[in-house]
């Protein structure tokens, strides 16, 4: 399914349960963050296995590693997904349009000069 066809479906989901009725910008912007807080716990754990992976003395990681890191890897895709729900919704509350939102941003960043500092990008001032 193309992007505005899922955008069109979170809208009407989200009309259908009540949220655009009962909710406003900072409640959903605050469950965007509670999505954010969770996909970060799974990369947490995500990293922790990696790195249990490359500590590890042994050939073989407990039975259940892979396992785990399946279900890391399955929490981080659901936790980006539904932090796209909730700016899909926050967006449409303010009326605006997520892929006007990202052609927006990419209009201010494409250009943009810095340096990786610590694996995060710093723009220059």
């Amino acid at each position: 399914m193309k992007y505005e066809e899922l955008t069109e479906k979170v809208i009407e989901w989200a009309n259908d349960k009540g949220i655009f009725e009962k909710s406003t910008p900072i409640k959903q912007l605050a469950k965007t963050q509670e999505e954010l807080d969770e996909t970060l716990v799974a990369l947490k754990r995500l990293r922790s296995i990696h790195l249990e992976r490359e500590n590890s003395q042994q050939t073989l990681l407990p039975f259940n590693a892979e396992e785990e890191e399946v279900n890391a890897l399955f929490e981080a895709k659901d936790g980006i997904g539904d932090m796209l729900v909730t700016i899909i919704i926050l967006a449409e509350m303010l009326g605006f349009d997520t892929v006007e939102c990202l052609e927006a941003a990419y209009n201010v960043i494409k250009n943009r000069t810095g340096k990786m500092v610590n694996g995060l990008f710093v723009k220059d001032q």
